[in-house]
């Protein structure tokens, strides 16, 4: 089901179905004959939860991940980035899950861009992502945008740019962030709250 616009022309998310929805927008692959949306904006109204039990208590990736939904970053590559903001509310977004270690730009968003782009009071939590390069558990790869208010609790995984918040961060700011989350990188730039910057 779509997420309604408010008066505001922002589109309000309310639970897992909408999240996808919107991320489809984004990422120019809904059917509905919805045409696609790089610069929709969208605020959380409700904390959402995808899958649960992603993560064991310990922070490792469950055993058994055949059940869980898998996620595809809002803004997926360079050619399909996100520009417009994200507002969370002070709401979660849980159980995400990406693995695959050949791609770029993983996280909750992939490719952001521009100095009017803002993600801000959003906590990803229980989620896994595994990439390539770029990856980070709110943002993949930030260009110019500002992301604030926001923090990771989930696993984050990559070859390198690897950062709890932020994989690579191109010019524009991270501020009042934090990272709790499990980062690991088998190569180069592995940070707690950003890889590169």
């Amino acid at each position: 089901k779509p997420a309604d616009k408010n008066s505001d022309g922002v589109y309000e998310i309310s639970n897992a179905g909408q999240l996808y929805w919107f991320a489809a927008l984004v990422n120019g692959t809904l059917l509905d004959g919805t045409a696609q949306n790089l610069s929709a904006n969208a605020v959380l109204v409700n904390d959402i939860t995808v899958n649960t039990g992603v993560l064991n208590a310990d922070g490792t990736l469950a055993s058994d991940v055949s059940g869980f939904k898998a996620w595809t970053p809002i803004g997926k590559s360079s050619t399909y980035a996100y520009s417009g903001t994200f507002d969370g509310q002070n709401h979660t977004v849980s159980g995400l899950y990406f693995n695959n270690n050949s791609q770029y730009y993983v996280g909750f968003f992939g490719y952001v861009v521009g100095s009017n782009s803002k993600i801000s009071n959003v906590g990803v939590a229980d989620s896994y992502f595994n990439g390539k390069e770029d990856v980070g558990g709110v943002c993949g790869f930030g260009n110019h945008n500002t992301i604030s208010n926001c923090y990771n609790t989930g696993a984050v995984s990559g070859n390198s740019s690897v950062g709890g918040v932020c994989g690579y961060k191109y010019y524009g700011t991270i501020s009042n962030c934090y990272n709790t989350g499990a980062v690991s990188g088998t190569e180069s730039s592995v940070g707690g709250v950003c890889g590169y910057s």
